[in-house]
């Protein structure tokens, strides 16, 4: 812990008790006998929680408070009084939110006190970062986008990365699923482990029970030496198991079995081996139909759906598309002579497709971009024909109006996320400067646009 405390006492016996206890718990301590002692310590800044006697001579104690808050307002007061006090306590506690210890008191109540103190404290930390970490990046991990939906999505993979629990991620395919996966890990603090992906739709029909739980040598044909599975594979780190709605129903209970009892059976082995791994499971089918058809275990997908994380296709969250066709172009244009921008007119016709092979697609959309075009910029002759071809359909008048309708909200939603910065907002979408400006005009967004913005 990097918490500082300043204890406040001019009783030498409880002084010591408080600095033994603080430092027990890994506090670093500054000791103060007298108020004056301890209003210079607090003058020097530093100090995460302040531990005052109710009856120091000199200012009174509310007065004493009053000072601490006004000079450091992150930091937490406990005050130490004895029982005839009460009414300063609840004073105390009223005006300056202080917590309050009985005098006497045991070593340990003090102790249980101040970690009780201390993981609001951290809690509160964490708090403040994830929202920071919510208001100020266009995504986490390799996930890109900053819409609503996006948001919780982030704000969910941050709270269960912590935790060993099974998480199931469910999307269509192409959403992202494995770097939901990669991101849950990443922010956990088993991240220096190892991070296992498995796809069960992948792995043969034959050899995907030796693949997922292990060998032993002369177990079948071929079978030559003793082989450790993909779930042990993972250590105390995450096995990731991708498509886990492919996985033959016969092993689904197997796996089941592992997951309860945290141990795995190699194949032709009566030995049993720890899993010690987090399981996260991936799917794009609808688990509940398939359970309905008999193609996937109930029990399991109890087991496994602890926490669900249901990611948005990109049809129902296109304010992200301007962000990730410019990480894709930063991503795969490097140093080559490939266009670094994209037309206004190519941004709208990707703004205005619905994406049913999702990110995937627009990653391979913006890849065969920047392999045909010339630059400087990403043109409509360089997106791929059936993309353009999908535009055409419908009638006439219901296409303009769409396409009006997906600008406006793409201006919109960009001027939001930049506060209303209109330079800020034309990079993100791809546009110049001046049609931002003009294009907030014609949609009536000025209302938007930071006054601070020029």
């Amino acid at each position: 812990m990097d918490e500082h405390i300043l204890i406040v006492t001019q009783e030498k016996s409880r002084r010591d008790l408080c600095v033994e206890v603080a430092r027990r718990l890994g506090l670093a301590v500054s000791p103060a006998e007298s108020a004056r002692n301890a209003l210079g310590i607090l003058n020097a800044g530093g100090i995460d929680m302040v531990l005052v006697d109710a009856q120091m001579p000199g200012p009174g104690v509310l007065e004493q408070l009053k000072f601490v808050r006004s000079h450091s307002p992150g930091t937490d007061i406990v005050v130490m009084a004895n029982p005839a006090e009460v009414g300063l306590v609840h004073e105390a506690a009223k005006q300056y939110a202080c917590e309050s210890i009985v005098r006497p008191f045991e070593a340990a109540d003090l102790e249980q006190l101040l970690n009780r103190v201390t993981q609001k404290r951290q809690l509160c930390a964490e708090n403040r970062l994830l929202r920071e970490q919510l208001e100020t990046r266009r995504g986490l991990g390799a996930l890109i986008g900053s819409s609503a939906k996006m948001q919780r999505v982030y704000e969910l993979i941050l709270k269960v990365a912590a935790k060993r629990h099974p998480v199931l991620v469910l999307g269509e395919s192409g959403t992202g699923k494995e770097l939901v996966a990669h991101a849950i890990h990443a922010y956990g603090p088993w991240r220096d482990l190892p991070f296992v992906p498995v796809d069960c739709g992948s792995l043969s029909s034959t050899l995907i029970e030796s693949e997922l739980f292990g060998h032993v040598r002369g177990a079948f044909t071929g079978a030559n030496q003793n082989r450790s599975g993909l779930l042990v594979a993972g250590g105390k780190g995450t096995v990731f198991l991708d498509e886990i709605a492919e996985l033959p129903v016969e092993l689904q209970s197997k796996l089941l079995r592992a997951i309860q009892e945290r141990e795995v059976r190699p194949v032709g082995s009566n030995r049993r081996l720890p899993l010690d791994a987090r399981i996260i499971a991936g799917t794009n089918q609808h688990l509940e139909g398939a359970i309905t058809r008999g193609t996937f275990r109930k029990d399991l997908f109890f087991r496994l759906n602890v926490v669900s994380v249901k990611l948005p296709p990109l049809r129902d969250r296109k304010s992200d598309i301007p962000a990730l066709v410019h990480h894709f172009i930063d991503r795969y244009a490097g140093n080559s002579a490939a266009a670094t921008g994209i037309s206004y007119e190519a941004m709208s016709r990707l703004m205005n497709y619905d994406w049913p092979g999702n990110v995937r697609e627009l990653e391979n959309c913006i890849q065969r971009a920047l392999a045909l075009g010339s630059g400087p910029e990403i043109q409509m002759r360089d997106l791929p024909s059936n993309l353009l071809y999908a535009m055409q359909a419908g009638s006439g008048e219901r296409q303009v109006s769409t396409l009006r309708e997906l600008e406006r909200d793409a201006i919109r939603q960009a001027l939001e996320v930049t506060a209303g910065d209109r330079l800020r907002a034309a990079k993100l979408l791809g546009i110049g400067k001046t049609t931002v400006y003009r294009k907030i005009k014609e949609y009536g967004l000025e209302n938007i646009v930071d006054s601070s913005h020029p």
